[in-house]
């Protein structure tokens, strides 16, 4: 009785051990898979941020042509360059009263 006592003993703290040890490679191998993923998100995260960092100055870059073509001068020059258009004299103007 005793000898069948102890086996029973030791077959459960095998399988205790078995499954400790099932348990710890499971979760060194979910450190690998979670480290990896991270890697490749952090290289994601790299490229997204470049990028970015382009898009902001391809942005200043056409916000900066927009403010040269609405330029007053340039919207003047054009006017009267390829419109023919000038400015009034004081004689051709007429206030309209309310």
């Amino acid at each position: 009785m005793a000898l069948s006592v102890n086996s029973l003993r030791l077959s459960r703290f095998n399988g205790c051990l078995l499954l400790s040890w099932m348990a710890v490679l499971l979760s060194g191998l979910g450190v690998v898979y979670v480290s990896h993923q991270c890697r490749l998100l952090y290289g994601e995260l790299a490229q997204l941020q470049q990028e970015k960092n382009r898009l902001e100055i391809a942005r200043g870059q056409n916000l900066l042509e927009a403010s040269a073509q609405a330029s007053l001068y340039r919207v003047e020059q054009l006017a009267l360059g390829k419109l023919g258009m000038q400015v009034p004299a004081l004689d051709d103007i007429v206030r309209v009263k309310p």
